[in-house]
């Protein structure tokens, strides 16, 4: 008698399997930087905006800043605003108050 032995075969691996092994993971990969992105995305617009508040006050604080300057650039509209209380000493140093001690 005939004794079966065992066939060693080699175990071979399909190409379908192949391919969709490597579907699945490019499809796991897609989602998760899908996913990835658009929080990044989210975090950079909420970044965007505060920033943008933050150059709105600032603005308006530079033109605030600004209008103040312009309106003390004017020598005689400032010694006006300050009264009587300002001494005028050759054309540059003012001095504040009477000159008298209290």
């Amino acid at each position: 008698m005939k004794q079966k032995g065992k066939v060693n075969r080699k175990r071979r691996v399909r190409p379908e399997f192949m391919i969709l092994c490597f579907f699945l993971g490019s499809l796991g990969f897609y989602f998760i930087a899908t996913f990835g992105l658009n929080s990044y995305n989210l975090t950079l617009s909420q970044k965007e905006q505060s920033l943008v508040k933050e150059i709105a006050t600032k603005t308006t604080a530079i033109e605030e800043l600004e209008a103040e300057v312009r309106s003390m650039q004017d020598k005689p509209r400032m010694l006006a605003q300050l009264g009587l209380n300002v001494q005028d000493n050759q054309n540059n140093i003012y001095i504040m108050g009477n000159g008298e001690k209290d």
